[in-house]
């Protein structure tokens, strides 16, 4: 009766060595089906991602410089107020999103330019010179440029005449403003030929991987299900979907929540050593991919947890017993798969803690059945049953 039992309950579930690579080598086919669909559609959807995920570097880029041309500012604010500046003019970034840049001239130098354009507006400027010409109008203070007028004026404070440029004399500074989302320090730079395609066709793979991962995730559980007892069988169809959305979730967690700390965390460095940074697009997705991977597959320790639970190689009390242990392994394990700053190897340790302990509750949830060899281990078996 026994052997009976024996019989039945690996019915299903006895599998030869060939017939294990044969659903190997199918699985796998279909993963690779399903990749190079999601690929196709990554090739239509790559260069938005491509754009998308400068995002972080591109915002971290704005707050170093805007901090660097503020520091700036302050140094020189005295003399700056002595030239007429407002005091707010180091509020200009927060309201206005532009960053200040100083520039200097000859006296006399914009004068001569004043001259020609003023000669064309006489003349009869377009709509954009006489524009132009008022633009320049109401940044320049003629009379502290100048120390009596030369020549007649025309029409708008422009001079007919103009004096040569004094190079004997010190520069003049004149601030002007630049916008934000046009400082070409805070822009990814491609230095190769070819090296915009290559990250097209990089990004465009990993995006496709991502749209194909719930094709790949279930080909994957299924020849894990090949080995399983009938009635764990029923349990891919919960795993499949929860290692999903723990990816997913993960991966996000990183992208806009770890980013920014990781990277002002770097630059920092280069603000003390005086280096200022202009990061390549090929190293930033490298970056930017590997970061989001490693979180999404940290995230997949409950599921992890629960087979290792499931196949009897540790126990939910094992696991209670030596949560310390496991949390102190966590934070280690933080450190090496972040950069090493105390932020972001705190924001991947705390969340990887809650899910070591959602792994306990999901294995106390769902308590493992014993099998016919537990019970012998134990005892509970009676002979000729």
């Amino acid at each position: 009766m026994s052997k009976q039992k024996d019989d039945n309950l690996f019915a299903d579930t006895s599998m030869s060595f060939g017939e294990h690579l044969e659903e190997l080598r199918k699985c796998l086919i279909y993963s690779l089906y399903w990749t190079a669909c999601g690929f196709v559609l990554g090739l239509l959807l790559g260069i938005p991602a491509v754009k998308y995920i400068q995002i972080p570097v591109e915002r971290s880029l704005e707050k170093y410089y805007g901090k660097q041309d503020r520091d700036k500012l302050k140094v020189k604010l005295k003399r700056l107020e002595e030239e007429g500046q407002p005091k707010e003019i180091l509020t200009v970034f927060e309201k206005f999103r532009m960053n200040p840049v100083e520039l200097f001239v000859f006296p006399g130098e914009l004068a001569r330019a004043m001259e020609r354009q003023g000669a064309q507006r006489k003349d009869g400027a377009t709509e954009n010179g006489r524009a132009a010409l008022q633009r320049i109008d109401n940044l320049v203070q003629w009379k502290t440029l100048h120390e009596k007028k030369q020549g007649e004026t025309l029409g708008g404070g422009f001079y007919a005449f103009g004096p040569s440029p004094q190079l004997d004399k010190e520069p003049v500074s004149i601030l002007f403003w630049s916008k934000v989302d046009d400082d070409s320090r805070t822009k990814t730079k491609a230095l190769g030929v070819y090296e915009a395609f290559a990250i097209y066709i990089k990004a465009s793979l990993v995006l496709g991987v991502m749209i194909a991962s719930p094709g790949i995730a279930w080909n994957l559980w299924s020849f894990v299900a090949a080995g399983l007892y009938p009635h764990e069988k029923k349990y891919v169809y919960y795993f499949v979907p929860v290692s999903i959305l723990l990816f997913v979730g993960g991966a996000m967690f990183a992208f806009f929540c770890v980013f920014l700390f990781v990277l002002d965390f770097l630059f920092s460095f280069n603000a003390m050593m005086g280096i200022d940074p202009d990061p390549r697009i090929s190293e930033w997705i490298g970056f930017a991919l590997l970061l989001p991977i490693g979180f999404g597959a940290s995230f997949q320790l409950p599921l992890v947890m629960f087979v290792l639970e499931r196949v009897g190689i540790f126990t939910a009390r094992q696991y209670v017993a030596s949560w310390r242990i496991s949390v102190l392994a966590i934070f280690v394990l933080s450190l090496f798969l972040t950069p090493g700053d105390p932020g972001s190897m705190l924001l991947m340790a705390f969340p990887l803690t809650i899910l070591y302990f959602g792994g306990i509750f999901f294995c106390w949830l769902i308590p493992r059945k014993k099998g016919i060899f537990d019970l012998e281990e134990t005892g509970q078996v009676a002979e000729g049953q």
